[in-house]
């Protein structure tokens, strides 16, 4: 009933501005069809709509955002819904920044508190089989004030458990974390120095006026010289009986550094990591991970994941640009974890990249990556692969192959990933897609040697603001990766339509 209160208000609401138009109105919408089901589950076809609208109304200095989702699957009981997810109040001018309802705040670098959204990701677990916008928000208030080289943040709100669907019973509370908390820093030239303060209440303490944890945290952000910037952030949680410079294992604490280097052609980036009993609530905390979000479609699925209990680690980037327009990208990343004193694995990972254009109609991409993951019980880990544009008279043809073998345990096996696409950028594309896996994990029979998943995807864009993309086939699920965000998505089977739509 609330949610339908509000779904109204918002469309009177939104009527109203369109009909006096003093402002702008903005808006765009993304709804997605699925007739299918995860492959070898019965039905095999089994229909779903979902709808995400977002709307927003600026009128000089303010502003109002809000989102709308609707699920309609034809399964399940009590699993579809319509609601008003997120409501946005926000005023913003030189001097000060207020925003209330749904926000997405941070903290430095997210070592003490990220929140994020993953545009056009829709989250679904096997469990709940519901669908939803894939989105970590906070609803409470954020104020930013700036006065010359100064600048105060205060924050405040409950932040969203994503993993829980919108359609729980109101006994679960998908808003398990408080924070409030207040962010300083004075720039003076290139450098900037600043000071975090936040306190954090949870359902997990152990009663409900248990006092709240407290967390202190410094960062520098600064460029030493033209060529040379650094960035560096220790946040650490307080105990009254526990020493501020006390960094034994009964200590909490994040420390990260990432230092920037180019000279002409050449360019390095070399991070270093140190996170302890420093896994926030149910995740509100999202710090840097310092390993290679790979584009590639094999290596992305096989990113590392870093356990904030107890990893520390570094990774090195290295890039040269040639004379001729080629690219070299060398890149390495280690993490090292505590999890007993007999069993303390260590990730490894060594990346290698050129990019060249052999011929004027042709650009070209090839990689080879080795890592051991024993976390994964991967003791070696082995991928190469090539993506070649080749540009025709108005379309472009790009054909992509990746390799990876794995040696888990007592298992070797191999995955392959091939796909062509022909397009043309400002209006369409077509393409092939055909995956092939010898992984015990992807058989759905105990007598099976293999498992493949063909597909043909195709896009039109009939203008600017409208693209409809259909996908047809089988995909592949597992992890993905995504501006620092990993989640989890669900193998499928059957017809996806989607159309995106800006206005």
């Amino acid at each position: 009933m609330r949610n339908k209160f509000l779904l109204i208000c918002v469309c009177l609401l939104t009527s109203a501005f369109a009909i006096h138009a003093q402002g702008q109105i903005q808006g765009s919408n993304l709804m997605e069809y699925q007739l299918g089901n995860i492959p070898n589950q019965k039905p095999a076809y089994q229909s779903s709509l979902f709808d995400q609208l977002d709307l927003s109304y600026r009128f000089k200095s303010f502003g109002l955002d809000t989102r709308i989702e609707q699920y309609y699957p034809s399964f399940g009981e009590d699993i579809d819904y319509t609601r008003v997810s997120q409501f946005k109040f926000q005023y913003k001018s030189d001097f000060l920044d207020v925003e209330l309802g749904n926000i997405y705040a941070s903290f430095g670098r997210g070592l003490l508190m990220r929140t994020y959204e993953i545009p056009g990701s829709i989250w679904e677990t096997r469990g709940y089989r519901v669908r939803y916008g894939f989105y970590r928000d906070l609803l409470g208030a954020a104020v930013t004030m700036k006065y010359n080289h100064g600048e105060v943040k205060l924050i405040r709100g409950e932040v969203l458990d994503v993993t829980l669907p919108p359609t729980l019973s109101k006994d679960i509370d998908r808003r398990p974390d408080l924070i409030e908390g207040i962010q300083g820093s004075y720039r003076l030239g290139h450098h900037s120095l600043g000071l975090i303060y936040m306190r954090h209440h949870s359902e997990s303490q152990s009663t409900i006026d248990a006092d709240p944890d407290r967390y202190l945290s410094v960062f520098y952000d600064g460029v030493l010289f033209d060529n040379f910037s650094i960035y560096g952030e220790m946040a650490k949680k307080l105990y009254d009986d526990v020493s501020i410079g006390d960094f034994s294992d009964e200590a909490a604490y994040g420390g990260y550094v990432g230092v920037n280097f180019y000279l002409g052609n050449f360019g390095v980036s070399l991070e270093y990591k140190d996170y302890h009993n420093f896994s926030l609530g149910t995740g509100i905390n999202d710090p840097p991970t310092l390993v290679k979000e790979h584009s590639y479609r094999l290596l992305n699925r096989s990113t590392h994941i870093p356990s904030l209990t107890d990893e520390s680690g570094y990774q090195v980037e290295v890039y040269y640009t040639m004379e001729n327009g080629s690219i070299v990208t060398l890149n390495t990343s280690r993490a090292s974890n505590q999890i007993t004193d007999d069993n303390q694995p260590v990730f490894q990972e060594y990346f290698a990249e050129y990019q060249f254009n052999p011929l004027e109609t042709l650009s070209a991409k090839i990689f080879a990556d080795y890592a051991i993951d024993p976390l994964n019980n991967e003791d070696n880990r082995y991928a190469a692969g090539t993506y070649l544009d080749v540009s025709h008279s108005k379309l472009t043809s790009t054909l992509e192959f990746e390799w990876q073998y794995i040696e888990r345990l007592d298992d070797k096996f191999s995955n392959l990933y091939a796909a062509y696409t022909l397009s043309n950028p400002s209006s369409y594309s077509v393409s092939l897609v055909m995956e092939w896996t010898a992984d015990p994990n992807q058989f759905a029979q105990d007598t099976d040697t293999f498992n493949y998943y063909p597909a043909v995807v195709g896009s039109y864009r009939p203008n600017s603001k409208n693209i409809i993309t259909l996908f047809a086939g089988k995909r592949r699920g597992g992890p993905a990766c995504n501006s620092g965000v990993c989640y989890n998505v669900l193998d499928f089977e059957g017809v996806e339509l989607r159309l995106n739509t800006r206005f």
